[in-house]
């Protein structure tokens, strides 16, 4: 009912139609002046890629970047900082993506996929802005619009555009229809997808085993022996990294006194204001805006009944959890808590801050909710949090921001020497850490692995993939801080040594033999159950409900559970079943129910299953396709206009 949550509503709707805008338009954007990196020579300026010679100009990824920033900023409003759009590693994505755009355009070139004349002039009076009556506005309005509001040198230059558009559009057609799904496989997904059981359970844990399980070298090397699938590896990466990191940089810094002063009273009236509130005691009879006389005139009799109740001495909370629907406070008997002036329904806000306190009003009727019946409990006076109140808060803030603004100047110190006179070795790169930067190292990693020391970073692992040893980026966030990479070793694929992963393959070892101990145990125990509730008995354990399907698995059981969901869709209700190996140890179950799809279900739903599986196969072999085509293309990158966010941010102002 507050005015608020319809504020927040309004804002919400507004939000999501931008979303959906900028999607519709592809990269069709509103240059906002941004169009040059900070100190870029006038090359610099014209291009922020080139792919095969084919220039992605300052522009074009300007008004992407400002489009993406803008998107993320109203989906997560203040928390999208530009330290989070460093973690983000939102300049990188976006070139990526113009990147990506560019080479399936030459593509769709080279197979003759081309928009001709004719198709850029329909697409063009199919927009609303241009045709809003269904009849073109002119050229002289065309033009004025174009190379206005939308940024554009000229109306060539946008309907090149369009034509780029359409292209692309054909490649993504071409590739949908070069996808075939078999029904078989149609109709696999769907039971995948719709197919469920309720099972109860119990496990014998072979953690607990482990504990009193020891293994020979001899069987540690059998073990790597038989299984060496297990320890290949993919091609690799390794790469050392001078950090920034805020928690040291933190420690080092102690705001002053003047500072703290300063940053309180420039924020004190919009943070630390506290506007008049009362407390209230709630009960609403909604009324929808659009129901009849006679239904408001029934809402009105009640609201007066409940009056007439509590002027007599009924208990407000008892009423309010029997006849209230406001649903934020009607389970905690109508309190409100404190409720800040203008931040309700206008009749309503009127009435808590001029009804005496500990009476009961007339119901107040509000056109957006219906009656209210308020009792004002107590009212505290506006005012502010003093500078004391709130100096740890602030303190805390300072040092955090100082600490962050110190990293970023550092590291971009740093990185401007090394760009400008490019490390001979990673000795002479690690030489720059110092008492603000630190050096560090990722260790080996793979594709879409976890890297030692930040954490799975897509953009930096796609980077490391790409560069050749002795290779530096720009800097790029990690949760820790501000880092710059330097390449220093690749491997190809293969299999691990084990002197390499002794330790590793010793526990895998290990853990496998209290597996088979595991499940020994639980045979055992079977021998003669009819129930898993007897079976938990006898284990001392207590049995688990769980929900098992094939897209998520079996709930409370960790690991590898295709043979336990496999036991559970097709086996019988009813009885027990197992043991069952996995890798939390050995399962039994018991069917409870089981949800199996008939053959005209699947039969009804095949088109669309096809249609989805076709869909998701043709996303993946558009990527594959741009992996292929980045390989065999010469890329070159502007990293001028990749500089992190604080040098964008003084690039900004300087041009605004």
């Amino acid at each position: 009912m507050l005015k608020s949550m319809r504020d927040s509503f309004h804002k919400l709707k507004w939000i999501l139609l931008a979303v959906v805008a900028a999607f519709v338009f592809g990269f069709v954007f509103i240059d906002m002046g941004l169009g040059r990196a900070v100190g870029a020579s006038q090359t610099d300026q014209n291009f922020a890629a080139r792919v095969n010679g084919d220039t992605i100009s300052t522009s074009e990824y300007y008004r992407a970047l400002k489009n993406y920033e803008d998107m993320y900023r109203q989906m997560y409003g203040e928390r999208f900082t530009p330290e989070a759009a460093e973690q983000m590693g939102i300049p990188k994505q976006v070139l990526d993506a113009l990147i990506d755009q560019r080479l399936l355009e030459q593509e769709a070139a080279r197979l003759h996929l081309t928009a001709t004349p004719e198709e850029v002039r329909k697409k063009l009076l199919a927009m609303p802005t241009f045709s809003p009556d269904g009849k073109f506005v002119g050229m002289e309005l065309y033009t004025r619009y174009v190379t206005g509001p939308l940024g554009y040198p000229s109306a060539a230059a946008f309907e090149e555009q369009l034509g780029r558009e359409i292209a692309l559009q054909k490649m993504e057609s071409a590739l949908t229809s070069s996808v075939v799904v078999s029904p078989q496989a149609a109709d696999a997904e769907y039971r995948r997808a719709n197919e469920a059981a309720k099972v109860k359970f119990v496990v014998v844990d072979a953690a607990q085993q482990a504990a009193n399980v020891t293994v020979t070298p001899a069987e540690v090397e059998t073990y790597y022996r038989n299984n060496q699938a297990k320890y290949t590896h993919g091609e690799q990466r390794s790469f050392r990294y001078l950090l920034a990191d805020y928690a040291k940089l933190r420690s080092q810094v102690q705001p002053t006194e003047a500072e703290l002063r300063r940053r309180y009273e420039s924020v004190r009236d919009t943070e630390y204001k506290s506007p008049e509130a009362a407390h209230v005691l709630h009960i609403l009879v909604k009324v929808d805006p659009k129901a009849p006389p006679a239904v408001d005139a029934a809402a009105r009799a009640k609201a007066q009944s409940l009056v007439a109740q509590l002027r007599a001495g009924a208990d407000f909370a008892a009423l309010a959890k029997a006849n209230s629907e406001d649903p934020s406070s009607a389970s905690n008997g109508g309190d409100m808590g404190f409720v800040e002036r203008d931040t309700t329904v206008e009749p309503f806000d009127r009435a808590i801050f001029s009804l005496p306190l500990n009476t009961i009003g007339d119901p107040i009727r509000s056109a957006e909710y219906g009656y209210h019946i308020v009792k004002v409990l107590a009212r505290r006076p506006g005012g502010y949090r003093s500078f004391e109140e709130v100096r740890p808060e602030l303190t805390a803030r300072a040092a955090d921001e100082m600490a962050k603004e110190q990293a970023r100047a550092e590291i971009n110190r740093i990185y401007t020497i090394l760009k400008n006179n490019k490390p001979k070795d990673v000795n002479t790169f690690i030489a720059y850490a110092n008492d603000k930067v630190t050096s560090n190292d990722s260790g080996w990693f793979g594709r879409g692995d976890q890297i030692q020391g930040i954490g799975a970073n897509p953009v930096i692992s796609q980077w490391a993939f790409a560069a050749k040893e002795g290779d530096m980026t720009q800097p790029f966030g990690t949760p820790r801080g501000i880092a710059i990479p330097y390449l220093t070793a690749t491997r190809p694929a293969g299999v691990s040594a084990l002197a390499d992963i002794r330790a590793k393959v010793e526990e895998d070892a290990r853990i496998e033999k209290a597996r088979a101990l595991a499940k020994s145990q639980l045979a055992s125990m079977m021998t003669g159950v009819t129930s898993i509730d007897q079976l938990a008995a006898k284990l001392n354990t207590p049995a688990r409900d769980g929900n098992v399907n094939r897209q998520v698995g079996v709930s409370g059981l960790q690991g590898d559970t295709s043979a336990v969901v496999e036991a559970a869709l097709t086996g019988a209700p009813g009885t027990v079943i197992g043991p069952i190996s996995t890798d939390q140890g050995a399962v039994a179950l018991q069917i409870l129910e089981q949800k199996k799809v008939s053959p005209q279900e699947v039969a009804q739903n095949r088109p669309s299953y096809i249609e989805n599986l076709r869909s998701q196969q043709a996303r993946n072999l558009r990527g594959s396709l741009v992996k292929r085509l980045r390989n065999a293309s010469k890329v070159e990158v502007n990293d001028a206009v990749l500089a992190p966010a604080s040098s964008q941010s003084q690039q900004q102002q300087q041009q605004g």
